[in-house]
């Protein structure tokens, strides 16, 4: 594979957060916008840190020259930390998959009337076989998606502004009940520590393709101006119509009622959202599990097969479910193993300057 600059760094460490959660505004609702207006500090907070961390983290696979997500995330050489380290990010890495293929199920079945577990079916089908092509067709369809996304997102803020005003943008109520996010500034750093968990599992592999300093900082720089600006627009234009929150799919709710065409086409952006976070977490995965077995890279094709098949069973449970349980609780594990990393990547600073000398 070729050398990833800055923009395909973007575009790529953008699509590891762009999911069924994100731009529905389900997730973004739960862990910000349910916290009244303090939900806007709680995002910038959480953008700074994804920024922060992510060229922390792909600076770190260029000193270490490392792309496995257990040595990474753990620098000390303890087989049951790494074991553990690794597990639980290939695990969540599953769940987001599973989470994609249910809003899936939820977004046909809301606009179309499609059955959920046809709809999911359907799109871990065609998800299966994108995976095929590896890290290279990952990045490849992230720099042709991703853009498009971005756009759409802010075209459709503006047009909620215009519908119905601009007053109760930042005049939230604070309507948060999950005992799991007592406050903001929890919810914000569960928010961070689980989307990371699964960005280095998707960045891991990706990062030994980015060579030089400078498209390290401009592409993380710019993916963060990108994911505020994505999130900015979900919250905004929630807030000028609360009702859509309410719905399953709240963006997709608020197009819907902006104009019934609409609704459909947020839906269709919503669905490559959905295909290009599922990729990037099935991808990751099977990475991961290739780097640690040789048997699963003799029998790739029939594992990532069974995996999608477990994926479609699982997102039978439902969506919205599976954002207030599972994401806080992979969030608060995750802390542990992103305060590693920060230690790995301050070691292996320590140790190049020492090279250098």
């Amino acid at each position: 594979m070729k050398q990833i600059k800055t923009m395909k760094l973007a575009f790529t460490y953008v699509g590891c957060f762009l999911g069924a959660g994100y731009l529905s505004g389900q997730e973004l609702w739960q862990f910000f916008g349910s916290f009244g207006n303090w939900g806007y500090v709680g995002f910038a907070l959480a953008v700074t840190l994804f920024t922060i961390i992510g060229i922390l983290f792909i600076r770190l696979t260029q000193i270490t020259q490392c792309a496995d997500m257990d040595k990474l995330m753990v620098p000390w050489d303890i087989k049951w930390l790494r074991a553990s380290s690794g597990g639980i990010g290939a695990a969540f890495l599953f769940f987001v998959v599973l989470l994609m293929a249910a809003g899936v199920g939820a977004l046909l079945m809301q606009l179309f009337a499609v059955p959920a577990w046809l709809g999911s079916a359907v799109f871990m089908a065609v998800v299966f076989l994108v995976a095929l092509l590896g890290v290279n067709g990952m990045v490849n369809a992230f720099s042709a998606l991703i853009p498009v996304l971005v756009a759409a997102t802010l075209v459709f803020a503006v047009s909620a502004y215009a519908t119905f005003g601009t007053e109760g943008i930042f005049r939230l109520e604070v309507t948060n009940t999950n005992p799991l996010m007592p406050n903001w500034a929890v919810a914000a750093m569960t928010f961070v520590a689980y989307n990371i968990l699964g960005g280095i599992g998707i960045m891991s592999p990706v990062g030994q393709y980015v060579r030089e300093k400078k498209h390290i900082y401009g592409g993380i720089i710019l993916a963060g101006v990108m994911l505020l600006a994505v999130a900015g627009s979900v919250l905004t234009s929630l807030a000028t119509y609360p009702e859509a929150v309410q719905a399953e799919l709240p963006m997709v709710a608020l197009a819907s009622r902006l104009n019934g065409a609409l609704g459909t086409v947020y839906g269709v952006m919503l669905l490559v959202a959905m295909f290009c976070n599922a990729l990037a977490s099935l991808v990751g995965m099977m990475a991961y599990l290739e780097q640690k077995s040789a048997r699963v890279q003799r029998r790739r094709k029939v594992l990532l097969a069974v995996s999608c098949l477990l994926v479609w069973a699982g997102s039978l449970l439902g969506f919205g479910e599976v954002i207030s349980v599972v994401y806080p609780i992979f969030g608060y594990i995750s802390i542990a193993f992103l305060v590693f990393m920060v230690i790995h990547f301050l070691r292996a600073k320590k140790a190049e300057r020492n090279d250098a000398v």
